[in-house]
């Protein structure tokens, strides 16, 4: 069945947020990396590797979502302790991070012409994202996607994320759609597609060929699997 409503997640569903990260990394490491006798590419992946083990339970993490300061600075001080460094730029390291990884997020190139085309079809859409109010705010800004959505819910506005069932009744009332009526775009099986479900919502997974599906104990599993917009828009014949 056609849904009547589309919800979309925001990063590294329509803003290449992993990217942005990735690099972001790169250039801080090799920027802090000589004045601290450490290699930039050891100390990338020390951070990086710091940062998903972080992450790995998103329930416990929870808190640190709405805090991407203080997430940033606590995996730079846990990496520059394993790598035997002393801890005390952490702050600064943290703080230019986020710089460099804010100013290099930037829709997938399928993203704005998707939204485009769903809603000449009369699509109603939601955005639901996690995280802080100021950082999805400006994301929202820079890019002009509030003019798409019929509803917003970003977790630091509402006092609640993805996977609550609250947050996806909330999106459902803004965009007048019942459960049945409506399907979640995302790339995360915890929050997204794990929300989504006990939500009642038709769960549609987007993992960009980058993610790759777990073989074993999934957090979920998605009603519906997609690399791109594309093959969404096709699922609903829109060109």
């Amino acid at each position: 069945m056609r849904p009547r409503a589309i919800l979309f997640d925001m990063d590294d569903t329509l803003l290449d947020w992993f990217s942005a990260v990735h690099t972001g990394w790169e250039v801080v490491c090799a920027e802090f990396a000589p004045g601290l006798g450490a290699d930039p590419v050891s100390l990338r992946e020390k951070i990086e590797r710091e940062g998903a083990l972080f992450w790995r339970d998103e329930a416990a993490a929870a808190p640190y979502r709405t805090r991407p300061l203080d997430s940033r600075r606590e995996i730079v001080r846990l990496a520059l302790l394993a790598e035997g460094l002393d801890d005390a730029p952490a702050d600064e390291i943290a703080r230019r991070s986020f710089e460099e990884m804010t100013s290099r997020i930037a829709p997938f190139d399928d993203s704005l012409e998707t939204l485009e085309a769903l809603r000449a079809e009369g699509y109603r859409l939601g955005l639901v994202t996690n995280g802080s109010t100021e950082m999805q705010r400006e994301k929202i800004e820079r890019w002009d996607l509030a003019r798409h959505f019929d509803a917003i819910v970003i977790e630091g506005e509402f006092g609640r994320g993805k996977p609550d069932p609250a947050v996806f009744a909330h999106a459902l009332a803004g965009v007048g759609a019942a459960a049945e009526e409506a399907w979640m775009v995302g790339d995360n099986l915890y929050a997204d597609i794990g929300g989504a479900r006990a939500a009642g919502i038709h769960s549609v997974w987007i993992h960009r060929e980058r993610l790759q599906f777990p073989v074993e104990a999934p957090p979920a599993h998605p009603h519906r699997r997609i690399g791109h917009l594309a093959e969404l828009r096709a699922a609903l014949g829109v060109g």
